[in-house]
């Protein structure tokens, strides 16, 4: 996938006394396609950034005192959406260290309209076929895995019922909307918490919405509390907040975050 910088390097700014202090040159951000190699650090992108989420305590109240346990979920999560053929996996890297991912983004193409199957399609068979076969060699191999290292930090209780959460407003701003179902959607927008706010998910986040500006369908994402501001900022709708919030030592946590939407120039949001 190619890719550019987010913005040319700026000059170092000469200090003085009629020199004003400015900003620091913003970082150069570039991507590339995910490869099976970085799974290993992809999950341990993912622990690290959901570390403080409230929601990470609700479904694995004992993610600290196993953090291997942690990173083992993400990265089997991230390896299966490598070999669905639905979706497009990137990562984001400093120019002095492409082999690091410093962040990454999962899209999937939903739906069965002609753009979606195209999609497929342009994936070229012989890909296909090795996503088909490492799909069902790695389907294998976590299962082997699982029952080596059992899970010792899931609440399956927790987890059910968020389940049904996530379910319920599926359903709500999805599922009862036909003219939703074709849509690309943000799976997963990661950021090593040392690279925030230096525009790393502003950058992911773009290239995705690209996908869907090329197709002229719509995009979806669940935001959390903390990313929806970058994701309002990058022109997306607010559908809905969420039904449930998430529990903490007997309080809720929050407010903010839910199901949004972006229209891509050329679409109807009236549909």
């Amino acid at each position: 996938m190619a890719s550019s910088a987010v913005s040319p390097t700026a000059k170092a700014p000469i200090l003085g006394d009629k020199a004003p202090l400015k900003p620091p040159a913003p970082v150069e951000i570039l991507l590339r396609p995910a490869r099976l190699s970085d799974a290993p650090i992809m999950g341990k992108l993912s622990r690290d950034a959901y570390d403080l989420n409230a929601v990470t305590y609700f479904l694995t109240p004992k993610a600290r005192d196993f953090p291997e346990d942690c990173i083992r979920n993400h990265r089997q999560t991230i390896r299966r959406r490598f070999f669905n053929p639905r979706f497009v996996s990137i990562v984001a890297y400093l120019p002095s260290d492409p082999a690091t991912p410093v962040g990454f983004g999962q899209f999937c193409r939903l739906g069965n309209d002609e753009g979606a199957k195209q999609f497929i399609r342009d994936r070229g068979l012989h890909v296909r076929i090795w996503m088909f076969v490492l799909s069902w060699f790695f389907h294998f191999y976590h299962l082997v895995e699982n029952m080596i290292y059992p899970d010792r930090i899931t609440d399956k209780d927790a987890m059910k019922e968020f389940d049904s959460w996530v379910a319920e407003d599926d359903e709500i701003h999805w599922k009862s909307h036909p003219e939703r179902h074709n849509r690309w959607h943000a799976s997963s927008i990661i950021v090593s918490p040392h690279m925030q706010g230096k525009g790393v998910g502003r950058r992911i986040m773009t290239e995705g919405m690209i996908l869907a500006q090329r197709e002229r369908v719509i995009m979806g994402l669940t935001a959390s509390i903390e990313g929806e501001w970058l994701y309002r900022k990058l022109g997306f709708e607010l559908l809905g907040r969420f039904t449930h919030e998430v529990p903490q030592d007997g309080h809720e946590v929050g407010t903010g975050g839910g199901r949004m939407i972006w229209y891509p120039e050329g679409t109807d949001p009236k549909r």
